[in-house]
């Protein structure tokens, strides 16, 4: 090969490296200007690299954490859900059986039993409520269901007071059954955890402890209530038409009572709420904040990217037109 095919060659392969170098950065400022982030970041930062992966680190945390944080606020408004509907039908009964006086007749006497019954089953199923596939109401159980069936617990009192003729009577054995050691709601009734409590991280520091459980006071006076409203009713024990309008006025009074304590619950269960929403607040300042602090150590200057790319456009048209010039050269050109 003559020495101009070999000078030829090189310039070409010359010419070409510099296009292809020039096209390269083209399309690097091209694509910064578009994300206002530099490319390459272990150049631009440096040392700083670690500053950065520090940074992703804490946005990654307080990520993870606004998901369980969604969750528990989720899981606290459905608790809260349930609980309005067990106070709504404490609230529904003991209206109903508020109506039951001296005067009252044996169909509104059933009337009344009957809407304890509604009511009474309508709250089991509602402690029963799952989130998912977790209990709500069973304290650190989480899987299994926190109440037996609402015919069962009433099965079961059934045997509790049978015999017993006056309303004193069957209010005792009542009461006995809910509040007893080792009595019929503690190992029948309640069938969760009676111990433990549910904790969920709200930061890397905070935990909240989740303890509303079926076995809480203001749900098992709700419950004793309404089964006093249903049992003065029930034929297996058949009390006499005073002694059931006492035990049905009874039940009344205790759904009343029932009101300030089922608030007090909803109240535990608000301020809860409150300590999951600060957190998330707070977490989302540092994500805004570490965000900030992010953007500013990746970002590509908008103005000199755009000084930059102008700048590799004229250089890559320029070795173009050089290119086109060349490619032209010939002695008969230059005779010319």
């Amino acid at each position: 090969m003559s020495l101009s095919g070999i000078g030829d060659l090189r310039q070409h392969l010359l010419s070409t490296q510099d296009n292809t170098r020039l096209k390269t950065e083209l399309n690097t400022l091209v694509e910064e200007l578009t994300t206002g982030e530099k490319s390459d970041l272990t150049s631009h930062l440096g040392l700083s690299q670690v500053g950065l992966n520090s940074l992703d680190r804490q946005l990654k945390m307080l990520g993870k954490y606004e998901q369980v944080n969604e969750q528990t606020s989720q899981i606290l408004s459905t608790m809260q859900t349930v609980l309005e509907h067990v106070d709504d039908q404490r609230s529904n009964a003991s209206n109903t059986l508020l109506t039951i006086s001296d005067s009252s007749t044996p169909l509104e006497l059933s009337r009344g039993s009957d809407a304890a019954r509604a009511s009474f089953e309508a709250t089991v199923q509602s402690l029963n409520t799952r989130y998912g596939d977790q209990s709500l109401f069973g304290g650190a159980d989480v899987e299994g269901t926190p109440l037996a069936t609402a015919d069962l617990m009433l099965s079961e009192l059934q045997t509790a007071i049978a015999g017993l003729t006056t309303a004193t009577d069957v209010s005792i054995a009542v009461d006995a059954w809910f509040d007893d050691v080792g009595g019929g709601f503690e190992t029948i009734g309640y069938q969760g955890d009676s111990t433990g409590v549910v904790e969920r991280p709200l930061d890397a520091n905070q935990f909240i402890s989740i303890d509303a459980r079926a076995d809480d006071e203001a749900i098992k006076d709700t419950l004793k209530a309404l089964v006093k409203g249903v049992l003065a009713n029930d034929p297996s024990i058949s009390l006499d038409l005073a002694e059931n309008r006492n035990l049905q006025q009874e039940s009344a009074v205790g759904l009343l009572n029932a009101a300030e304590n089922m608030a007090d619950l909803q109240a535990r269960v608000g301020f809860i709420e409150g300590r999951v929403e600060e957190a998330s607040v707070r977490n989302s300042a540092e994500q805004t904040s570490y965000g900030i602090a992010r953007s500013e150590m990746i970002s590509a200057d908008p103005f000199e990217t755009a000084t930059r790319l102008e700048a590799v456009q004229l250089q890559l048209e320029t070795q173009y037109t050089l290119t086109a010039r060349l490619s032209r050269l010939s002695l008969t050109e230059y005779l010319r």
